[in-house]
């Protein structure tokens, strides 16, 4: 089926409803997904979310309707909150008039089943892939996802991989739209910030970043561990990590015991986009070598910050796993190795070092995949769509843009 063109999108406008259990001012990459999807989409958009401290000041600035509710606090499932969500759900559709609802949760994609069945209500579900892998372990909860995923009218995922796992429980390709988180403009070359490298003790080190939340998956660790041998290679090597989580202290320790305390920078979270956008500049390779937690189910579903670093002009090194490969292109936007190897790590740093011409060929590779085809409006553009047809009653999938095709 062909996509809806812009003039008749435009006269299509829906009453869009998103349920969800994180959004700004909490912090992390699922969050800004749904904001940016929020504040960019052409259709009337209302979200549903928890209590945070801050929300108020954040809610005011925004061209959307932000209702909040206690449920989910703290970004936990509280089972016992789920009978209010249900009314306040139910609620804001009907004062609403939403034509249709997504679910930003797999589980909470619980209620949008509900109403269907009671209701004949239209619903989405937003998933990221380690919302599903977690719950394979559990066959009660991996039947009610299956249900919940094969009853929805339309599924929106945040990469082909996480495409190809709702596929595995049995849903429609049709059904499904890949929707990849996108970058904001501002995110862009510039001059290293000297007043910043200076606070750091930086300058003239060769800087290894990461940004992210300090959980197991992200592999903080891993690169912790390879930094003895990548110092015997690169000897200037500073590894400087912008995020926090449960994992810091385990980290601080682990830098202890091998030797490199004194070579890895801890920054708490950057909640400021300019401010963050002058680490990306500061820095002279990106580095996160997220893996699958087998156990958990714990997997990088795309990653946000590789288009970030991206579209700031760094080159990734990048685990092999998940939806990681789509995000970094290996030998054309970055290097992606195995995310357990010390030597493969280590490898990969020296080489992007020691080569300016290959880093340069990434660099440019990487920022111009980025500009030309991951900017929100463009990837928002495919969501907008869907719905159009989720809601007209003709789930389609849309075309993917070539740039974005692997």
């Amino acid at each position: 089926m062909a996509a809806v063109g812009s003039a008749k999108l435009d006269k299509l406008k829906k009453n869009i409803l998103l349920v969800t259990g994180v959004f700004p001012p909490g912090i992390g990459g699922m969050q800004q997904y749904y904001y940016h999807l929020c504040r960019t989409t052409g259709h009337r958009m209302t979200v549903l979310a928890p209590i945070y401290g801050g929300d108020e000041e954040f809610d005011r600035a925004q061209s959307y309707k932000v209702i909040r509710r206690r449920f989910l606090q703290a970004e936990k499932i509280q089972i016992s909150s789920w009978p209010r969500l249900l009314y306040h759900t139910l609620a804001t559709i009907r004062t609403e008039k939403a034509d249709v609802t997504i679910y930003g949760y797999i589980l909470i994609g619980l209620i949008g089943l509900l109403l269907q069945l009671f209701f004949r209500r239209k619903y989405m579900v937003s998933v990221h892939g380690k919302d599903l892998l977690e719950f394979r372990r559990f066959w009660v909860l991996h039947g009610l996802c299956k249900i919940i995923l094969g009853r929805a009218d339309g599924v929106l995922t945040n990469s082909r991989y996480t495409k190809r796992i709702v596929m595995d429980y049995g849903v429609d390709e049709q059904k499904i739209q890949v929707v990849y988180p996108g970058v904001e403009a501002k995110f862009d070359r510039g001059e290293k910030d000297k007043e910043l490298l200076g606070k750091h003790d930086l300058i003239g080190k060769y800087v290894l970043l990461t940004v992210g939340r300090l959980v197991k998956r992200k592999g903080h660790d891993k690169v912790i561990e390879a930094l003895p041998s990548i110092i015997k290679q690169v000897p200037q090597a500073q590894y400087v990590i912008v995020g926090d989580g449960p994992e810091r202290d385990r980290l601080e320790r682990l830098a202890v015991h091998n030797g490199v305390r004194d070579r890895v920078t801890f920054i708490n979270n950057v909640n400021n986009t300019e401010h963050l956008l002058r680490y990306y500049q500061s820095a002279d390779l990106f580095i996160m070598t997220s893996r699958l937690l087998e156990d958990k189910g714990d997997v990088e579903g795309f990653g946000i910050v590789y288009l970030e670093a991206a579209s700031c002009g760094l080159p990734s090194v990048a685990g092999r796993t998940g939806g990681v490969a789509e995000a970094v292109l290996d030998q054309t936007t970055g290097l992606l190795v195995d995310p357990t190897s010390i030597m493969a790590i280590t490898t990969a740093v020296a080489r992007l070092h020691n080569d300016p011409k290959l880093w340069e060929s990434l660099s440019q590779a990487g920022y111009q995949r980025v500009k030309s085809a991951f900017q929100y409006q463009q990837v928002v553009k495919k969501m907008d769509e869907f719905i159009v047809l989720i809601c007209e009653g003709e789930a389609a999938l849309i075309g993917e843009d070539s740039a974005v095709k692997l």
